[in-house]
């Protein structure tokens, strides 16, 4: 019985040509990305929505800022227990991974930092599109 329903309906199945499908496949990826292109000009000529964006930007950055020092004070707090405990994570020194752990805390704030104050000196220039 299902063998009969599988002979039936594999005729009607067409079969795709893989040529064609890969030149359907491409231009709808040209397609997406001019309409991309085109939503992002428009957006970026109403001032109301340009505003929002640059808000959403400085939102971002505020995340950020939290998932550092969270991971951060996480670790630290970890590692100082490794070292005050005796050292139950592993064979590292456990004072060498604690001041590891806060180098890297420090390093990855200083990073975000750097990248904000970029963000707000070009977005504070009064060229062109920056100044949104």
């Amino acid at each position: 019985m299902a063998s009969k329903l599988i002979a039936s309906i594999v005729p009607l199945v067409p079969i795709v040509d893989p040529a064609r499908a890969q030149r359907v496949l491409a231009w709808t990826v040209i397609g997406s990305r001019i309409v991309g292109v085109a939503l992002v000009a428009a957006c970026s000529a109403s001032p109301a929505l340009a505003q929002t964006l640059k808000q959403t930007g400085v939102n971002i950055f505020t995340v950020i800022y939290g998932i550092v020092g969270v991971v951060g004070a996480i670790m630290g707090l970890l590692t100082l227990l490794n070292w005050t405990t005796g050292n139950w994570l592993g064979r590292e020194d456990p004072k060498r991974t604690f001041m590891q752990v806060l180098l890297s805390t420090a390093l990855a704030f200083g990073i975000v930092a750097i990248i904000q104050f970029i963000k707000e000196t070009v977005g504070s220039s009064s060229s062109g599109i920056s100044n949104l």
